[in-house]
């Protein structure tokens, strides 16, 4: 009897250390979520600072972003147990420190290539993060993950359009865009072929004809410049894509 208490104990012990863990990594990953998110607005509106230097309330929101990305910072510092993922974000805070230093300066196109580098470096940082922590996800997890990375692929869409706009390795960054847009194109397939009850339909049926629109001006960002537009457009697109994910995030 007492031998079985014993296993009984061990086995709770145990899910109760795995129930910890998991919410630990849950907590990480939605941190990554932020950064990746983050950082790419962090460049793409350094960016348009670049392109309307007079324009002091870009560089508040600047701040205010970089305060969002510390948080998330901390909150995996405070709950990885992992050597590796430590070490990572030992670099993603002196990258984050570079950037600070660089909003004190003068904006100036080399200081918005070193911005488009900081943002690959958090994105890379971030994955790497995430898949330290990742878990056999539920079919809902999944379809809210690929749903919340549309919305910072916009980001990252929007910010190499400017980038091409402002001619910043011109070339490169068209690639890079067309890249990202690909990636969101397969999250949307797989929204499309989601049995959604019918109110969502409607929305889905939205999303797709904004995300066309949409679409058809990145593809012309070598012949159009509309940075400001484009920036309206990717709200509206990050705004329809919240309702869709909200339906996953109550149904996991």
């Amino acid at each position: 009897m007492k031998k079985i208490l014993n296993i009984l104990l061990i086995g709770l012990a145990l899910s109760v250390d795995s129930s910890a863990s998991n919410r630990g990594d849950v907590k990480i990953i939605e941190a990554t979520e932020n950064i990746r998110y983050l950082a790419q607005k962090i460049s793409k509106s350094y960016l348009y600072l670049y392109q309307n230097p007079k324009k002091t309330a870009l560089k508040e929101s600047l701040y205010q972003d970089i305060r969002m990305l510390e948080i998330s910072i901390r909150d995996i510092a405070t709950t990885t147990k992992s050597l590796d993922s430590k070490n990572i974000l030992d670099f993603l805070v002196y990258n984050k420190d570079e950037i600070k230093e660089i909003l004190k300066k003068e904006v100036n196109r080399e200081k918005s290539m070193l911005m488009l580098d900081y943002s690959e470096s958090f994105l890379e940082g971030a994955n790497s993060i995430e898949k330290t922590h990742s878990y056999p996800f539920s079919k809902e997890e999944e379809m809210l993950m690929s749903i919340k990375n549309i919305g910072y692929l916009l980001e990252k869409v929007a910010k190499y359009y400017i980038a091409s706009a402002l001619n910043l390795d011109q070339t490169n960054n068209f690639n890079h865009m067309k890249q990202a847009i690909n990636k969101i194109e397969a999250i949307l397939k797989k929204i499309n072929i989601y049995e959604y009850p019918k109110e969502l339909l409607i929305e889905r049926k939205r999303l797709n004809s904004a995300w066309k629109t949409h679409r058809e001006f990145l593809y012309r960002s070598e012949e159009l410049s509309i940075p400001h537009l484009l920036q309206s457009s990717t709200t509206a697109l990050e705004d329809r894509i919240e309702k869709i994910a909200l339906y996953h995030k109550k149904n996991q």
